[in-house]
């Protein structure tokens, strides 16, 4: 579960828009250049300090049949704290406090927890907790996206050992606004954002947790 909820993360903080808060993921007409592209993603990797988004999130095996399909909440705040909801089909949540990774899974009453330095040492997420130039952390690629309104730009990470192979961004004159990711064991997970907000004020108490009472904990906090 831990494995599947951090990547899960990771494409959420991935697919952020611009850098402009109030930002909203309404449909566009455009496409932008590949350079144009470009700026807006060392934009997203070099200035946006927060995020909120409503997101629907779909993965699939590496024979392409639908696994997962599922919906909820993303928060962000750099450095190093994010919550991630799923509100449906199970409830789960994700809460990065700064220190520890805190997944909560509410229908199994059970709570793990690590250290973030050994929750998200090979995770994707890991990379994007800090403010960094793009070409730092991924080599970017143009790609041609035949029938599509987007402009699209692939990603791999110069980590060797993280958990995905590819990132690939689909971006409109407003931002990014769709992702597919590719992972080592050939399933591709599709996110797509509404409502998304950037650089907005949002509560510290998102980024707290505190296990509900009579649940199972596993693991340790630092």
């Amino acid at each position: 579960m831990m494995k599947k909820l951090l990547v899960s993360v990771f494409l959420v903080v991935g697919l952020m828009q611009g850098v402009y808060a109030e930002t909203d993921t309404s449909p566009s007409t455009g496409q932008v250049s590949a350079a144009d592209g470009r700026a807006q993603l060392n934009q997203f990797f070099t200035t946006v300090n927060s995020m909120q988004s409503s997101f629907v999130q779909e993965v699939y095996d590496d024979k392409g049949k639908l696994k997962q399909n599922s919906k909820g909440t993303v928060y962000l705040s750099r450095p190093g704290k994010f919550r991630w909801e799923y509100a449906a089909p199970e409830s789960h949540q994700i809460v990065a406090d700064g220190k520890n990774v805190w997944v909560y899974d509410v229908e199994l009453d059970q709570v793990t927890v690590k250290p973030m330095t050994q929750a998200l040492s090979a995770a994707p997420v890991g990379m994007l907790l800090s403010k960094q130039p793009v070409e730092k952390q991924f080599a970017v690629e143009p790609m041609e996206a035949e029938n599509s309104k987007l402009s699209w730009f692939r990603l791999k990470p110069h980590k060797k050992d993280s958990d995905f192979t590819t990132m690939d961004l689909g971006m409109s004159e407003q931002g990014i606004q769709e992702m597919v990711l590719g992972d080592k064991f050939g399933q591709q997970t599709y996110i797509h954002f509404r409502g998304m907000k950037l650089d907005v004020n949002i509560d510290t108490s998102r980024f707290q947790f505190k296990p509900p009472a009579g649940v199972d904990v596993i693991g340790k906090p630092s």
